[in-house]
């Protein structure tokens, strides 16, 4: 084996180790909790998040002010998990009549656990889960599909044991091809809630 092949072979090593590393130290592993309570949500609504301007986002709320009580003493904590799944139509850049192609969109959820982004997560800092990028339709019409996300959220009683979840939805048209579009179907939500 030539020098310049080795160097590349432990450098590429090394690389993968980092990587490996990166990601370990990325996990939270939260463990010993019982579950205690779940609470089932269901909507049949019909939600649209539309606009039709180059570069812009849009945004609608699917679940509203969702109660879920975390049955710990004041001052303990629970954890959340929950599980959440949408039936989405994404609007094509010409609105689905006679076309096809990429939608051109970043397309999220937003999650707030008390008004705030649930911690770990996984979102963004204001709660945002992104389900789907430039997502592609072979047909004339929007492309109708699940799409599921599961957040975990550690909570606190501080002043009592009832919390509240909202969920919303936002497309974004990051190609700035031709706006963007979401239809919200209907959706399924599970919040497990599980105590040390």
């Amino acid at each position: 084996m030539s020098f310049s092949r080795m160097t590349l072979g432990i450098g590429l090593v090394a690389f993968v180790s980092a990587i490996a590393t990166l990601n370990i130290q990325a996990q939270t592993i939260i463990s010993n909790e019982q579950l205690v309570t779940s609470t089932f949500v269901i909507s049949t609504s019909s939600v649209t998040a539309q606009c039709l301007k180059a570069g812009c986002s849009a945004q609608s709320q699917i679940l509203s002010a969702i109660p879920v009580t975390c049955p710990a003493a004041i001052g303990a904590t629970c954890t959340f998990h929950i599980a959440l799944d949408s039936r989405i139509d994404v609007a094509l850049p010409c609105g689905g009549s006679f076309c096809s192609g990429t939608s051109g969109a970043v397309n999220s959820y937003q999650f707030l656990v008390d008004g705030v982004a649930p911690v770990p997560g996984p979102t963004d800092t204001r709660g945002y889960y992104v389900f789907s990028k430039n997502v592609n339709s072979f047909s004339r019409f929007p492309a109708r599909q699940p799409y599921p996300a599961t957040i975990v959220a550690t909570v606190t009683n501080t002043t009592s044991q009832d919390h509240t979840i909202d969920v919303n939805f936002q497309c974004a048209d990051v190609l700035k091809e031709s706006g963007c579009g979401l239809i919200v179907n209907s959706t399924q939500m599970r919040v497990d809630v599980f105590e040390p």
